[in-house]
Parts: C-alpha cells; structure tokens; sequence
C-alpha cells in the first residue's frame, strides 16, 4: 500500500522546494524575531553586565579630553573613594572594640568549640539507608554533591536494584533496612532516603535521635510526614490552621476534607456552594487518580458515593487559576528546613514549572513543557510588570514560611513523645534537617496556593522527559544545600557585633544575663544565631526564608499560632514558661521560634543592611535576593503577609488606569464604559457603549499597544481576550494587516464570571511598503543588509539594524545575483538586503524589493508559467500555525500574480479559485491555543477534519500535505501523521 506522499519537492523537483524555502524565510523572519527577543535580551542583559568601575573608567577614557563633565564625574569618584576608607577605618576600630566584648569572647569560644567538634570526628562519611527504590532514584545527585565535599558516601548494604517503579506500594517496595543498635555511630551525615519520618527501623531509631552530638546532621524531620507530606495530614494541618485569627484572611491552601471520615461534612458544604463549583478528588497513595466531580451531578453523585468508605482528600477546585499559553501551570519549590523550634527554611532560586493538562485529563504534567523560575519570572515582568511579579514572588515565599509556622506546632507536639519521661528536657530536633518539595499555584491575580508537600522530592532526572535544564536544577538544589549544612565560616564576631549594637534588652547565660532582661539566650539559642549567619553566607542560590530581614511582618501571626498552641496542647506535654517567656530548664535549652522573633528579626535586617553597605562599597550588583525591587517594596513587606500585586503597580499612580465612577443600575451589567489604549488610537466610529464593533488604522512603526477597559457596572470587569483573563492595562502585539482585539465585559459576583458582552476593535496595522513609491532600478540605489532587528536581537554578537554593503550598488548586485552558485540546502544561514536612497533613513527604503541573500551562493526561483502547470490538478494541503498559514498564501500569490483573497484564519479554510481554477489550496489552523483544551481538537482530528473539508483526494502525487509550524512541532506529531494518513487510506 502506498502512503500519500508530502514532499512538494518530488512535484517539482527543486524548483519549487525553491519557493516553499524563499516562503519560510519571509514568514518565519518577524515571527522568529518576536518569539526569541524575551529570552535573549535577559541573557543579553545579564551577560553584559558589569561594575561600576568597569563603567566610570569607560566613560573617561571616552570623554577624557578635559570636559567639564568628566572633571565632575573625576571628583565624584575621588569622593566616594574618601567617604568609604573612612568607613572602614571605622569599621575596623568598631572590630577591635568587639573583640574586647565579653560577648564577643564567648561566642568565640563557642564557635571555636563547635568547629573542633567537627573536625576531630571520627569519621568524614555519610550513610545512606532507606528504601530500594529511593535509593536508587535520588542518591545519585547526593553522591555527586558530597563527593565534591571531600565526604565518602557509604553505599547501602542491600543492592541497588532499579525496579523503574516510583510509585509503588509500601508492599511492593521489597524490605526496608535494619540497621543496627548503635545505629547513630560512625557516620557525621545520614541520609534516609525513605517514604517515612526515618524514625524507625529502616533509618533511625527514635531514642537514637536524642543521642547525636552537634557535628551529626540527618534528613528527616520526625513527624512531618503526618503534619505535611501526606495528602490527609497535610489537610487535617491547614484545617486547624483556619482556627488561628490570622490565618482566617490568608488563604495560603484550597479548602479540603478528608474521606470518608469528613463525608457527610464536605456533602454539606458543597451542597450549600451549589452547582457553580467543582471538587478535586484525590487519592491519598502516591502517584494516586485525581477526578474533579460535583455533587449536583448524577454521574458525579454515583462516584462521589464510593469515597464513604473509600479513601481521599478533596479539595475545592482552585477558581480562575493563571494560564500560561492557554494552560495552567504549578510551580515546584525546592525549600530546605535546617531548624524546626526555632524555625530556620530556604528557598532555591532554580525551581520548575511545570504545564499541566486541564482537569478533564486529570492534570497530568505536558510533557517537554518544563521552565525553570527564572523564565517564569520573566514571563510575569513582561505581561504584569516588574513590581507585580515581585510581589508574586514575596507572596509566594510567604505562603511556604506560613505553612512551615502552622506545621511547626504540630511538630512540637511529636517531638515530645521522644522524652522517656514528662520532666526531661524538650526535644528540639537540633540535628535534623530535609529538602522538601512545595507544589504551589496561581490564580490570574497571581495569588499562591501550597497544594501539596512533598518530603522525599523526586530527584531522578529523565532526559527524554525533563531534558538538561531540570537535572541542572535538581543538582543545583542539592549542590547549594549540603554547602549549607556543611559550612564552617566563621562568624562570631558578625553576631557579636549585632547583639551589641541593636540594644535589644536581651542577656546572655552566663555573661550578662540580668532580671530586667527581656529574655536571656541560652548556649543553644547562641548555636542557633551562628548557624543562621553562616548558613546564610554560603546559601548559594537558596534565598532565606525565615529569619529574613522581612520577618518582622509574622510578629501577629506567631502570637496567634503560641496562643492556639497553647490552647492544644496538655500541660505535660510542652515545658513550664515563665511570665517573660524564657524556659525553666537548664542553660542548654533552646526558645522557640516566637520567643526569638523579635531577636533574630532584628540581627537579620542588621546583616541585610550592613551586607549592602559593603557590597555597595565593592561596587557589587547583588542580583538575587536583595535586588532593587525588595529594597522599593521592603517597606510594604513588614506590613502584610500577602500582598495585593496590583496594588503596587507604578500605573495606578496615573489618572488614565484609574476606573471611573460605576453604576448599581443592573441594566448596564452588560455595558463597557470606555475602550482606552496606549498610544492612543482613533476608533471607527467613535465609542458608544451600544456598539460592539469598531476599526482601527496605525502606521507600520506602532508594533505595540497598551489596552484596557472599564465596565459600567460596579458589578462587571473588563477583560481582555478571555473571561479569565486580565483586567488591567495590557501589552498587546501588533502584526502587519488586521488584528483583533477582543474586550470582554464579565460578571463577577458568580463563583464563575459570566460573559455579559463582547466587544471588537480590529486594528489595521500598515506594511512597511504599503505608502512606498515606485522603485526605479537605474537609479544609485545603496545595498542595505539587515540581519536582525536592534529592539529585537535574537543573535548575540551579530550585527543590527540596516548597515550599509560597501562600494556596492543595487544595481551592481542584482546582476551579480546571476552569477551565484545554486544552494545544495534550504536551510544556509544569510541575511536580507534591500535598496535604499541612504541607510540611516529607514523610510528611504524600497522593502518590496528586498532579498533573502544565502551565504555565498543563490536559492533557484521557478517562473510562473512553469508553477501553473507544475501545479494543475494538484491539491495542496496545509496544517499548521501561522508560519504555515503564510507559506500558503506566499504560493497562493506566486501561483495567481496576485492576493485577491486572505485572510489569518484560525479555523479551516479552503480556496478553490486557483491557476484558473486548476489548483486547489486547503488549510487547517493547529494547535488552537485560545481554546481550552477540552475544547481542542487533538492533532489526529484537526488533520482528519482538513482532509473532509478537502475531498475528493487522490493517493498519488495530485495530493501534497505541508505540516509545519514554530511552537508546537514534535516528532510523535510524524507517528500521528502516518497513522492518521494510513486510517484515511483504509477507509
């Protein structure tokens, strides 16, 4: 059986591969420009940064011929270098002085105690115990990072047996390892690589865990997986935690109940929400079924049923989450607890993002749809702005430090069942530290959500699935971790210096503790602020959590959590306090982390700004963590926990974004008050409420306009493009010919917004050579090359802009042309000339007379007459996006002399009126993003419904098919074409 055959190039032979390459070319240029420029122009701006020395010297070495500007910008120099010797002459006497401190003497001696503690263990290894197939999936990327250490890690005794079976049931998973009674001996760092707390039989006896000395450090914080890991324990927490004031107005997870023993419980509540929402079931073993059912369904209500005696955790489906290219996305965090009481976390810069299906396919992860943070930052900047998605990323940090503060009680309570006896002393958990894995999402206000808590994170990389750039990630997070936990930088003198300097009213046992004092620190308090210093001067690319320099702002909500911890908990189940909040124990005991809030947040905004100072000084740009956005918004971040993102937006300081005043009249639920752009635009014909459809015209060089709406109804918003999309000020991209705008008026008192009215601008953007005069070939015309836009790079170190091809004219070259060897490939790498009076003078140009030049040789062009009959009796089929869609039309021109019809169809489109109605040309729009993707056709039926719309075809060469595009093209989509066609054939 033959296949239909595809290559356009076995109808023609080369002739017109020729005119579907010159086609490519000319479609791709803008839209490979546009779709490369975000990314490049950041690595553009982060490659080419550099001190501000490197800069002055530049500057007068450009201008240094006596000007008045550089003898300034000489004397500001000179001046800036007086101010910072003196203060660091001052630095120095302030260090002397400390070191005369009593305080000072005794955190070295601490210190110095701790250190050598560390370097006479007995042994510099590391023991991993655990489960198989953990073992076998994550110690990989732990072995690498601890060999960089110096550190030997002792493989398990068991085998490594690869099962390529992540999920299965404890049952499956083989046994665990017994380990033996000395279990905490000879090892300085114990990896438990389990779905378990590790205080049991296959990594740590629990009465093994009071036993180890300060140098040990193991991964497992004892019952977090009951307070956050598991899918039920983690909704039991964050149901207690909406019992805390604070906590009632931060809403940092989905509402949740757990099955069966809350059944009848959520059956009330979603009776009462109604119909309008929707409830994701999960099941509480890894890797588990999720189904979004509502109650008010039948079919929904028989499945529902089966969870009174079924296990799983429901939770209320996330309303109006952010889509990113039309679907939804969540972020994995990568945070590392060192301290549980009093509480010490980090983030890692390097998390995922993952792209999801839609809840009809059980948001299952896309795969090869993967970006790392630092693009989806990006991507908030540039379609929120700067400011907001800081903000987003503050809040964000803030939902994981409120859900650690929540858990933290709970932990408490666990840690005390590690006491023989109700009087021993309080467990603290001093030694233990995990990385965790925080699965959070947005909604389209960018407001965070913590959906889920993962205490073992999948650290197997797969590079067929998460590619390069997500085992970088992995092994960074791993990377900067143990360089945390094994940091030996010494800093007692910076904590000495804080302690003496901020007038806390805090003494020291032993030093100068008095009764007046608020609060005196224990040794195991002072081992905790000189852990917090040194850990966070070799964090690498993990950010602090808690203790930040923002900490402050959870003052209320720890006073909250203290207050309903100790409204839980028994009397013998947590120490005596005092009145003044310090323990009735011995010197060695620890404060909780309210106890030392207002102690640690003080040291660390201390350090933040002494850290400034002398990186300032240094003329260091610290990129990361303490940019210029967190020093603008500092002020804010002591005042709330989760901010509003648009709150702070610079645009709402401008009259123009502010909405007018709205009406309560319900008739004008459905109206738009005004269509407001930037640079503003004349509509045709000018606004009325009661009109829908307008027109719109702009020059070629407007690429780029700023739009937003108001609703007249206090009731409704206005919304670009989507009921769920945004409502406020919008970027949108102009492409040459019509584009159309959609604003969209919603009603937002429903759980669900509700299309009221939809209104229409199509803006006409006019082609660089739609005013152009005629061209006249004998004239002296300059050759211009242009191989990228300047605004637009998407090639680091090639040139931009038009740049002039020396002792060359036009002429010269279009009878040089001739002369070229043909190209033995499509795809030779070149560059666009074009004839112009001067090339500084862009409109001087004639762009209907531009070239795509190949390097060193000539693509062949096919005359028309000999495309009329190369192509009679075909049937041209294309499936694609818009690159696609302007091939088609390219040929289409070239095959009739001219454009009578076109269109930027987004559906099927299918032109019969072609070579004298000889040549038939059909197209298919795919994938339709705008769509969502219930609604989407999958590949398979978009090409089955072209080839219904395009019968009666023959399987021989009277039928091409052109598949192609730039954002979606992969090689299974060539299975699918192949089966699709073999199908068609069959039938």
């Amino acid at each position: 059986m033959r296949f239909l055959r595809y290559k356009l190039s076995r109808l023609c032979r080369s002739r017109i591969v020729s005119i579907l390459v010159s086609a490519l070319g000319l479609a791709c240029f803008s839209l490979y420009l546009t779709y490369q420029s975000n990314s490049m122009m950041l690595l553009k701006s982060l490659s080419s940064s550099e001190t501000m020395d490197e800069t002055l010297e530049r500057t007068l070495k450009l201008d240094g011929r006596a000007s008045v500007r550089s003898k300034n910008i000489l004397e500001e120099e000179v001046r800036l270098k007086d101010d910072i010797m003196k203060k660091r002459k001052s630095r120095q006497k302030e260090d002397i002085m400390i070191e005369e401190s009593p305080i000072y003497k005794h955190l070295i001696q601490l210190e110095s105690m701790l250190m050598e503690q560390i370097k006479t263990a007995k042994s510099r290894s590391i023991e991993v115990r655990g489960q198989t197939d953990v073992i076998n999936r994550d110690l990989p990327l732990y072995e690498k990072a601890f060999t960089k250490q110096g550190f030997i890690v002792r493989q398990p005794s068991i085998d490594r047996v690869d099962d390529g079976n992540n999920t299965l049931t404890a049952q499956e998973r083989g046994p665990l390892q017994v380990v033996s009674s000395t279990d905490w001996e000879g090892w300085m760092v114990l990896l438990c690589l389990a779905f378990t707390d590790g205080d049991s039989v296959e990594c740590l006896e629990r009465t093994s865990f009071t036993k180890l000395h300060s140098g040990q450090k193991i991964n497992r914080i004892p019952g977090l997986r009951n307070v956050l890991w598991k899918k039920d324990g983690f909704c039991y927490t964050m149901n207690h935690a909406r019992k805390i004031p604070m906590m009632k107005q931060s809403h940092i997870t989905p509402a949740c109940w757990v099955m069966p023993s809350q059944y009848d419980q959520f059956l009330g509540v979603a009776d009462a929400l109604g119909d309008e929402v929707q409830w994701v079931f999960k099941s509480t073993s890894p890797g588990g079924n999720i189904q979004v059912l509502q109650p008010s369904k039948d079919r929904d209500y028989s499945k529902i049923r089966e969870f009174r005696y079924k296990k799983a955790v429901v939770q209320q489906y996330f309303p109006n989450p952010l889509l990113v290219f039309g679907m939804p996305i969540n972020i994995r965090a990568y945070v590392l607890v060192t301290s549980i009481n009093p509480l010490r976390a980090y983030i890692h810069s390097e998390g995922l993002v993952h792209f999801r299906h839609d809840y009809q396919r059980g948001f299952k992860k896309i795969p090869n749809r993967t970006w790392y943070l630092a693009q989806f930052k990006h991507y908030l900047k540039y379609n929120f702005g700067y400011d907001a998605a800081e903000i987003a990323f503050q809040n964000l940090a803030t939902v994981i430090v409120e859900t650690l503060l929540v858990a933290e009680s709970s932990l408490v309570s666990h840690f005390g069942r590690f006491a023989k006896q109700p009087w021993d002393e309080h467990y603290r958990c001093k030694n233990c530290f995990q990385l965790l894995g925080f699965d959070i999402i947005f909604n389209s206000t960018l407001h965070p959500m913590v959906v889920e808590v993962n205490g073992q994170p999948h650290l197997h990389t797969n590079q067929d699935t998460n590619g390069w750039a997500s085992t970088t990630i992995k092994q960074n997070a791993v990377d900067d971790a143990v360089s945390i936990l094994l940091s030996q930088t010494l800093v007692a003198k910076d904590v000495a210096h804080a302690l003496e300097h901020l007038h806390l009213n805090v003494g020291i046992l032993g030093v100068n503790c008095h009764a007046n004092n608020q609060m005196c620190l224990t040794r195991e308090d002072l081992e905790y602020l000189l852990a917090t210093r040194r850990e966070t001067l070799n964090k690498g690319s993990y950010q602090q959590l808690y203790p930040s320099y923002s900490s402050l702002k959870y003052n209320s909500l720890l006073r909250d959590v203290q207050r309903y911890l100790s409204s839980r908990l028994q009397l013998d189940d947590i120490p005596l306090y005092n009145h003044q909040g310090a323990l009735f124990t011995s010197p060695t005991s620890r404060h909780s982390t309210a106890e030392l809030q207002n102690v640690v947040a003080n040291l660390e905004q201390h350090y933040w700004g002494r850290d400034r100072q002398s990186l300032a000084e240094d003329d260091i740009q610290n990129n990361f963590g303490n940019g210029t956005g967190q020093q603008r918004l500092m002020a804010r971040s002591n005042e709330v926990l989760i901010s509003n993102v648009f709150e702070i937006d610079p645009m709402h300081k401008d009259p123009r974004y502010h909405r007018p005043r709205c009406s309560d009249d319900p008739t004008t639920l459905s109206e738009l008050l005004d269509f407001r752009t930037d640079p503003t635009i004349i509509l045709s014909p000018t606004f009325d409420p009661k009109v829908t459809e307008y027109k719109a015209m702009v020059p070629h060089d407007v690429t780029l306009i700023k739009v937003w709406g108001f609703a007249r109804s206090c009731d409704s918003e206005a919304r670009v493009e989507d009921r769920y999309g945004i409502s406020r000020p919008t970027n949108y991209t102009l492409g040459i010919g019509e584009n159309r705008i959609n604003m969209l008026v919603v009603d937002i008192t429903h759980s669900e917004p509700w299309v009221m009215n939809t209104y229409t601008v199509t803006v006409y953007r006019k082609s660089i050579m739609e005013d152009e005069l005629a061209f006249v070939g004998n004239k002296n015309h300059q050759v211009c090359s242009l191989v990228q836009e300047c605004n637009l790079q998407f090639i680091p170190g090639s040139s931009c802009g038009l740049n002039l091809v020396p002792s060359l004219s036009w002429e010269d070259y279009v009878k040089s042309y001739k002369n070229l060897p043909q190209c033995k490939s499509g795809d030779i790498q070149g560059k666009w000339l074009v004839p112009c009076h001067r090339c500084i003078d862009r409109t001087s140009c004639y762009w209907k007379e531009a070239k795509w030049q190949p390097q060193g040789c000539r693509h062949q062009t096919i005359k028309p007459l000999d495309l009329q009959q190369c192509l009679a009796g075909k049937k041209i089929l294309f499936i694609g996006d818009s690159t696609n869609r302007g091939i088609m039309y390219y040929l289409m021109e070239k095959l009739n002399g001219t454009l009578t019809e076109w269109d930027k169809t987004h559906d099927i489109k299918v032109y019969k009126n072609l070579n004298n109605n000889q040549t038939t040309v059909s197209f298919a729009y795919y994938p339709q993003f705008w769509l969502t993707a219930s609604d989407r056709p999958v590949f398979d039926k978009a090409l089955y419904q072209l080839i219904r719309q395009s019968v009666p075809l023959e399987n021989n060469e009277n039928t091409v098919l052109v598949v192609g595009g730039v954002h979606w093209l992969a090689t299974h989509h060539m299975k699918v074409l192949q089966q699709s066609l073999v199908r068609w054939v069959n039938d």
